[in-house]
């Protein structure tokens, strides 16, 4: 029976959520009003000689996750939508139907079925949807994302910002969907336990997890670190300076500081429960993020000397070398690679 209802409502054929609509209007000031108040204010407009359209908007809600179907029923011209930063929500999108061109950042890309991807709470986001187009958005919290990362780590380490790009729906991707898909169709039927209070929390946090571990951010490499000793509570206050001061020309005297143990205890911890030292730790933070700023030097046209120095490397020629040795390749190949995407 849930195979044959999925089929149904998620091959563009239909909307999820059927039997839980929020909104269906052929009136654009009224839809424009409503997704602003169920998302946030927004700009909304029509394209290509004021096409008609036959609005709906199926809606369904965990405890701060929200499940949201939406067509615009345009059968021709596009649908224009200019979103500013979202500051506390992140946006998960899905094509059921159709072709969406999203702006988010300095990228331009087609959403198509098959296919995810994540909108950043700063980022400021165009999307066009042509005629036909039909999609499902899963809302979620900023703090609830960085809280789950915050427990996986052990400590938080900044702001969470995912990759701009569409995500194929396969391996953690596709299993997020399905999760997603299943709720919903649980949901639909009106008979949900998903919603039960001591569910929907564990709910909540397994669709945050796998969403972490199925679109690249910026805090991946350390999500997908295999899982360590539970470190004290000294090694893991270093870890939080390292992670929030990691470009500042950063002592071993400050970190002893900063732990509030003696020297060897804190050598002790590290060797311990992270197998490296406070000063290696430092150096990889770093590694990686040059690894990560590298796009963005592409991108404004930096070299991999002025990236390096902002990540708080000061000897170049050492730092070639312990970048090759971590990544493999030499920043200036990481610089060209990621500058050609």
């Amino acid at each position: 029976m849930l195979a044959e209802r999925a089929n149904t409502h998620w091959d563009g054929a239909g909307l999820p959520l059927a039997s839980l609509p929020r909104l269906v209007s052929k009136d654009l000031g009224e839809v424009h009003h409503h997704m602003s108040k169920m998302f946030c204010p927004h700009d909304l407009r029509l394209e290509g000689g004021l096409p008609p359209i036959d609005f709906r908007h199926n809606h369904a809600s965990l405890q701060s996750v929200s499940l949201n179907a939406t067509d615009y029923g345009n059968p021709y011209g596009r649908v224009v939508v200019k979103i500013p930063p979202m500051e506390s929500l992140f946006l998960v999108q899905f094509s059921l139907s159709g072709v969406a061109e999203i702006s988010q950042e300095h990228s331009t890309f087609e959403l198509r079925p098959g296919h995810m991807c994540v909108l950043n709470p700063e980022s400021r986001v165009k999307q066009s949807f042509g005629e036909g187009y039909k999609h499902f958005t899963v809302k979620l919290s900023k703090e609830g994302l960085e809280s789950v990362l915050a427990q996986e780590l052990g400590f938080r380490p900044g702001d969470l910002k995912f990759s701009s790009v569409p995500v194929r729906l396969e391996g953690a991707a596709v299993a997020f969907a399905q999760m997603v898909r299943t709720i919903c169709d649980d949901l639909d039927t009106g008979v949900s336990a998903f919603g039960h209070s001591r569910a929907v929390g564990a709910v909540e946090q397994a669709l945050q997890r796998l969403l972490l571990a199925a679109v690249p951010h910026n805090h991946t490499e350390q999500f997908n670190a295999p899982v360590s000793l539970p470190a004290p509570y000294y090694v893991r206050r270093v870890e939080e300076f390292i992670h929030h001061h990691a470009s500042d020309p950063i002592t071993l005297e400050e970190m002893i500081a900063v732990s509030g143990v003696s020297a060897r205890s804190l050598h002790t911890g590290f060797r311990r429960f992270r197998s490296t030292t406070p000063m290696n730790y430092l150096k990889n933070c770093r590694l990686v993020l040059v690894h990560r700023q590298l796009r963005e030097g592409a991108e404004k046209g930096l070299t991999v000397t002025e990236v390096a120095l902002a990540c708080g490397f000061t000897h170049l020629s050492k730092f070639a070398r312990d970048y090759f040795e971590r990544f493999g390749e030499r920043p200036s190949v990481t610089l060209k690679r990621l500058g050609g995407h």
